[in-house]
Order: C-alpha cells, then sequence, then structure tokens
C-alpha cells in the first residue's frame, strides 16, 4: 500500500489547506479517532468510524478531515468535551444494530475522492489542516508514514477496533480488537454503599425477600429463569401494579427448557414483558450469550447474582453460588441503564407475545432440604462493578495485580485467567479442574449441594465475583455483571464459606426429604451424609420419632407446622434440617364417605315424605 502514502500526500497538497505533517508532538490536539469497524458481516454495510474529543472544550470540526487515503469527508458541526460522533456507511444498517441513526454517513461528508476501509487493511487518519491529528493502522497495511509507530492491528470479521482509553501512544497497546459490532461502551463505576452478602443454597431466602421489596419497577437480565417461586413473587407484584421487565438469553446450551417455558408464560399472562436476546440466519447477536444474572429494584438497589434464577439451581439442595445485595441508588441506575441498552429495540432482540401458550409442567409433591451453614451478612464497602466485556478484561487484570495471593472457588478456570493468576493462587476449587493445573474438584455429594457454580475469586484485601466465568470467552463475549468488593470482612465471609467447601469433613450434614399426601408428611433423612446412628423428628418443637429408622410417616393436623430432622452420627455430633410445611387436611376427604351420606340423606328425605 505504499502507493496509496504517495496519494495521501498529493490530496494532502492538492485538496487540504496545507501540506501533510505529523503531530504526535503538537498540544493542539482536540480529537481521536475512538471506534473503527472496518470489517463487517456479509451485506450489513456495517463500517463505521467512530469520533471522540476528550478534552474539556468544544470543538468546532469544520477543519477536520476523515480518510483512508484514497479519499476524504469533510468533518462539520460542533463535538462537546467527552462526547463521540458517528459516521457511518450505511443509516438504517446501523440504527438496525445501535438503536440510533449515526450522526453522518459517508455520502453526507464526502469531500473527495472514494472512502471506504477495506477488510483485508488500510489506514484511518484525522487531518486537521497540515496535520495528522490522530491515525490507526490495521490488518494487512503497509504503512510506515508519520503518526503510527510499530505494528498493524488485527482484525476479524464482525468485530471494530477501540481505543482502550484516551491515552495516545500511536501504536497497537492503545486499541482492542475483540468487541463485536454493536456491544456497549459502558465505562467502570467505583462508588460505596451498604450489601448484603449471602450463599446459595443456604440463604437463597435473600432473593425473595429482595424481589418482595419491590414497589414500582423491577428488572431483571438472566441466561435463564424457571424457578415457581421467583415466578410467584413476580405475578403477585404485577397485579400489585409493580411493572416487571425480563431480558433472557434466547439460544441457551440445550435450548429453552419447558420449566423456563412455562415460567415465561405465566409471567407474560400476568402482564409482564419479556425479551430474548436471539441470533439467526440474518442476525448477528451483540453477545455470544446473555449470561448476567442481574436484579435492579425500584432503581434504588440491585442484586448481583452467580446463579441464574432457575428451578434446580435456586433450591434447597440447588448450587453453591453467591449473591450480593448493593443498596446503592447510583450502581443501581447504572446497571438499569445496561438492561435498557440490552433490550433496545435492536434486530437481535426479541419481545415475548405469547408462544409457549400450550406449555404445562407437573407440580412437585416433594422437597428436600439440607442443614444450614450460613446465615447472609451487611456491612459497608467500596464496590466496583465490572462490566463484560466492555471494560472486562482491564478490571480483571488490575483485580488480580492489586491481590498480594487469591483463593479461587468457580465453575472453572480456564487460559487466560489461569495464566493470570495461577501465580498467586493458594487454592482453585472447582468443578470443572483444567488437566495439568493443580486444582481440587469439589465434592457436591457430601456438602449436599447440585454442584459448584460460583464464579468467585477471594483476595488479600477484596473480593471478585459475579456472573463472569474465569475464561477468555467469558470475559470477552458474554454479556456478564460481576462486582468487586473491597472490604475485610467481606473477604472473612466468603473465605469462611470457601474453607467449609474446601475441607474434608466428616462431621455430619442433613438432608431431609418431606413429600405431602394430603395431611400425611413423608420424612426422609436416608441420604444424610455419616455414619449416622440415630435419627429424631420434631413437630412444632414436640419429639413426634426417635430411633434407628430413617423414613417415617407423620400424620399431622390443617395447618402450618415446622418439621425438624435431627441426625446423630457415631460420635455423638448432631445436625439437623427444618422447614416450615402447609397442610390442608380437607383436599383429603374420602369420597367414598361423601357417597355414603349423600345416600343417606336421600334415604332420610324419602322416609320423611312417605311419613309425610
Amino acid at each position: 500500500m505504499a502507493d496509496k502514502v504517495i496519494v495521501a500526500v498529493i490530496f494532502s497538497v492538492l485538496l487540504l489547506p496545507g501540506a501533510f505533517a505529523s503531530s504526535s508532538t503538537n498540544e493542539d490536539v482536540h480529537i481521536l479517532i475512538y471506534e473503527v469497524s472496518p470489517y463487517s458481516y456479509s451485506g450489513k454495510n456495517l463500517d463505521y468510524v467512530c469520533i471522540v474529543n476528550p478534552g474539556e472544550r468544544t470543538v468546532d470540526l469544520k477543519n477536520y478531515y476523515l480518510t483512508d487515503f484514497e479519499g476524504y469527508l469533510h468533518l462539520r458541526g460542533l463535538i462537546k468535551p467527552l462526547h463521540k460522533i458517528y459516521i457511518a456507511e450505511n443509516g438504517t444498517s446501523f440504527k438496525n444494530v445501535f438503536g440510533f441513526y449515526p450522526n453522518y454517513t459517508y455520502d453526507d461528508l464526502r469531500y473527495n475522492g472514494t472512502f471506504s476501509l477495506s477488510n483485508r487493511g488500510d489506514e484511518v487518519a484525522v487531518i486537521r489542516d497540515k496535520q495528522v491529528v490522530d491515525i490507526l493502522i490495521y490488518g494487512k497495511s503497509d504503512y510506515h508514514g508519520e503518526g503510527w509507530i510499530g505494528k498493524s492491528i488485527n482484525v476479524s470479521q464482525g468485530h471494530i477496533l477501540r481505543r482502550k482509553n484516551f491515552q495516545d501512544t500511536d501504536s497497537a497497546e492503545d486499541w482492542s480488537n475483540y468487541h463485536r459490532i454493536g456491544q456497549s461502551d459502558f465505562s467502570p463505576l467505583k462508588n460505596q454503599g451498604k450489601i448484603e452478602i449471602f450463599t446459595y443454597p443456604d440463604d437463597r431466602s435473600e432473593l425473595f425477600r429482595f424481589l418482595n421489596s419491590a414497589k414500582n419497577e423491577i428488572l431483571i437480565e438472566s441466561y435463564t429463569l424457571s424457578n415457581l417461586h421467583v415466578v410467584d413473587i413476580l405475578k403477585e407484584k404485577i397485579k400489585g401494579g409493580v411493572k416487571v421487565k425480563i431480558l433472557l438469553e434466547g439460544n441457551p446450551v440445550g435450548g429453552i427448557s419447558q420449566e423456563e417455558k412455562y415460567a415465561v408464560q405465566e409471567i407474560y399472562d400476568s402482564g409482564g414483558e419479556i425479551y430474548f436476546m436471539v441470533s439467526g440466519e440474518r442476525i448477528h447477536n451483540r453477545y455470544t450469550y446473555v449470561h448476567s444474572k442481574f436484579i435492579v429494584v425500584d432503581r434504588k438497589s440491585a442484586l448481583i447474582s452467580t446463579e441464574n434464577f432457575d428451578q434446580r439451581a435456586i433450591a434447597p439442595c440447588g448450587n453453591r453460588g453467591y449473591g450480593v445485595i448493593v443498596r446503592n441508588e447510583k450502581m443501581a441506575n447504572y446497571l438499569a441503564e445496561i438492561f435498557e441498552d440490552d433490550t433496545k429495540s435492536v434486530e437481535d432482540i426479541k419481545e415475548y407475545s405469547g408462544e409457549f401458550g400450550e406449555i404445562r409442567i407437573d407440580e412437585e409433591n416433594d422437597v428436600q432440604i439440607r442443614s444450614k451453614r450460613f446465615d447472609s451478612t451487611n456491612l459497608t464497602a467500596n464496590i466496583s462493578l465490572i462490566i463484560a466485556p466492555d471494560y472486562s478484561l482491564r478490571s480483571f487484570d488490575e483485580f488480580v495485580d492489586s491481590q498480594k495471593w487469591m483463593d479461587i472457588e468457580a465453575l472453572y478456570v480456564k487460559d487466560y485467567a489461569l495464566s493470570e493468576i495461577y501465580g498467586k493462587s493458594r487454592r482453585i476449587l472447582v468443578e470443572h479442574p483444567t488437566e495439568g493445573y493443580d486444582m481440587k474438584e469439589f465434592d457436591s455429594e457430601k456438602k449436599l449441594v447440585r454442584m459448584l457454580h460460583a464464579k468467585l475469586l477471594i483476595g488479600s484485601s477484596a473480593v471478585l465475583v459475579g456472573s463472569m466465568n474465569f475464561g477468555y470467552s467469558s470475559m470477552t463475549r458474554n454479556r456478564e455483571v460481576s462486582v468487586i468488593i473491597e472490604n475485610r470482612s467481606a473477604v472473612n465471609y466468603f473465605e469462611k464459606a470457601f474453607n467449609y467447601d474446601w475441607n474434608d469433613s466428616d462431621e455430619p450434614v442433613a438432608l431431609m426429604k418431606l413429600e405431602k399426601r394430603g395431611n400425611e408428611i413423608a420424612v426422609d433423612l436416608s441420604e444424610s451424609v455419616g455414619e449416622i446412628k440415630e435419627y429424631r423428628i420434631y413437630v412444632d418443637g414436640k419429639l413426634r420419632y426417635e430411633g434407628k429408622n430413617p423414613e417415617i410417616t407423620l400424620n399431622l393436623d390443617d395447618g402450618t407446622h415446622i418439621v425438624k430432622g435431627v441426625i446423630v452420627d457415631s460420635s455423638g455430633r448432631e445436625d439437623y434440617a427444618e422447614m416450615k410445611v402447609n397442610v390442608e387436611q380437607g383436599n383429603n376427604i374420602d369420597l367414598r364417605w361423601l357417597l355414603i351420606l349423600l345416600l343417606f340423606a336421600l334415604f332420610a328425605y324419602k322416609v320423611w315424605k312417605n311419613h309425610g
């Protein structure tokens, strides 16, 4: 492309006011190239350039030109401090992906020649009078002129080049190349606030309490949602006038489950708004998966979760995970803005309109509950959100660099994350170990949970926890929301939970299964962990059974009762599990007695009539 540099000089002399020169040492630089989309999806016409004003004063663009050294666009208008302008190949195509029209199209600003970004490689420069204000070199460009140092930036189809920050070294180090066309660009947010931390499944009720606290609005963004208790709460809230809006992943691994279809239809029928992020032959979704798990209540508080709001995940013996409730209005509004950006009217968002109306599921008549190990804790801390893919890599690296040591509890730890954390990691506990690394596999059977699904980094002075898995794909392709908590009490809380999960204790752990049969309750403690020698059953504090049989049946009166199962091991150590049970004896009336009463009434009527 050396000939393009010659052409650039000719254009500069003939068309622009003055000769072509470098601006790398000029102090009067006002604007920068911020994003470039040079290699869009086939047939989509989504090439564009974004210009930003990083300064403190408004800039008049009348003397600025945008060029690829084959064509020139004459910029115009004003650009305010920290504002951007978008210049796109096609305005309609741009709006279909971004939800708004660009400030200009190429045709609006065409000055001379043909400005067109090559897929294979090209140069993009901003020129003001005699100076190159900023320049970007990508792909197979052999540009060696002023304003750029070192190698060009690699680019692949559907991805954009985005400036990492406003520091300008005139090199590839200033740029990221993993963001997709249409992905958001939120800036990091840090604040102090009151938070509540809780552990799944031990204190999953905090999720239900949080939802029940809503007075005006509930926003939910999650990979999946099928928990029936969550559905019941949302239906009641909608009935009471609370607005409910939900965004879910339209193509989860394995497809949308029958349980989720049922849940979605129930919420929709009650008046909730539900959206799916979808992909297809002509639809390129902005994120591989909507994998975030957060809830915003009344734009005043927010819950960031490691767990999807599913029936099996959020259950008495569901996943090991964590939730963080942030009571900070600024943080809540920030997450509400993310929700609104993710659900805006663009081609990869589909509003649900009742397609799952015929789905039915069988109601479960039994439940199992494990002994509780952890209560929630409340504290005040400095909190920072990590939003993927916007700035997740940078925030993750900064967190790791700031910690002296780390304990990791996660579904898995892979590739990029491993290279960053392995030198500082003391212990790594995972559901799926990575071959060749020193990791411990989580024993879900001993802990009586479904699986380890957490995404937790415990550092020496802070904690990182949320939806973001520890792998490059999760950090750069998915929509994820995690939080950094800077507080020693938070570190201690998570360490306590981690140590319990890490240690191979032989202490007994109670697991109680209950099955309702009208006014009969079948209690089963047989799957408790340990060398159990004795079982006890209490109802409302009164001993109803004591012995070696782990399975018994209780007859209970109509009403609400507390059923408590206690196990005692061979060393005399005890553990227990308990739960509330609602019994409606009237639902178990024997129809044969109704028939006898009816026949007796008929007989009595005939006797009375004949006697009369």
